[in-house]
């Protein structure tokens, strides 16, 4: 009977080992899950920043794309080479009063309540901007679609002729019609 109270001590401390509060080591697993969700909802933070101002205009983000500083909120759909699309939670007319002002073109084209910007420069760019075709349509009550072409320069201009060459030939056409 010795080694009796020996065995009860080992079944009572097997016992108080036995209980349903996880192990040290499991609150720890737990620990690093909850700081998971929690990096996960800062970064949904983040991505929820403010998207308007006072006055309901879009706010620019930190994004470019070929000289066109993206409003916050725009999330790439689609990228394909030179074509880059995005969708924003916005009204049509809020995105076209943001990116249209950046927009130097002599055409563009209504489509709904959205409109298309062709061969379009970008306001503020270098001195030399890549020429884009812009479209920004309704895409649902409360989502429009941004869509970005980037085009490719014009040939090199070789066979065009000079300015003197230009004024001559229109100068000798004058005199043909008197």
């Amino acid at each position: 009977m010795s080694g009796s109270p020996l065995l009860v001590l080992a079944l009572v401390l097997v016992l108080a080992g036995c209980n349903s509060k996880p192990e040290p080591e499991a609150k720890s697993g737990g620990g690093e899950a909850l700081r998971d969700q929690a990096n996960a909802e800062s970064t949904q933070r983040k991505t929820n920043t403010r998207r308007f101002d006072a006055e309901g205009r879009l706010l620019p983000s930190d994004d470019y794309i070929v000289g066109i500083r993206l409003p916050r909120g725009a999330e790439l759909f689609r990228e394909d080479g030179l074509l880059h699309v995005y969708r924003i939670r916005a009204p049509i007319d809020k995105v076209l009063a943001y990116i249209g002002p950046m927009m130097v073109t002599g055409s563009v084209e209504r489509r709904g309540k959205g409109a298309i910007y062709k061969r379009a420069s970008v306001r503020g760019a270098e001195v030399n901007p890549t020429k884009v075709d812009v479209s920004i349509l309704e895409v649902g009550s409360n989502a429009t679609r941004i869509s970005i072409m980037e085009l490719p320069p014009p040939p090199p201009r070789e066979h065009v002729p000079s300015a003197d060459r230009t004024k001559a030939a229109a100068q000798e056409s004058f005199r043909m019609l008197d």
